[in-house]
């Protein structure tokens, strides 16, 4: 069974909303106003979420405009 992670680096982000508009399963606006992951498993300046299975984190992830959104197949970058 395969094993997804998505990053975000919230340094990066400019609130665009992209990433909420194509995936409000996993994104939200943080109170600070900057995009972030619902209940990440790590937070900070890079917030990191374990999935099992992709959802629409492909989608968010090209629809970054800085790209601060990364996914991961079992330690493969797909995005």
């Amino acid at each position: 069974m395969a094993s997804y992670r998505v990053e975000m680096d919230r340094t990066m982000c400019i609130s665009c909303g992209n990433c909420i508009e194509s995936c409000p399963d996993i994104w939200e606006f943080a109170d600070d106003g900057i995009s972030s992951i619902k209940d990440p498993d790590s937070n900070g300046d890079v917030q990191i979420k374990y999935l099992d299975n992709l959802l629409c984190s492909v989608d968010a992830a090209e629809r970054c405009p800085v790209l601060c959104i990364h996914v991961f197949e079992d330690d493969n970058e797909l995005v």
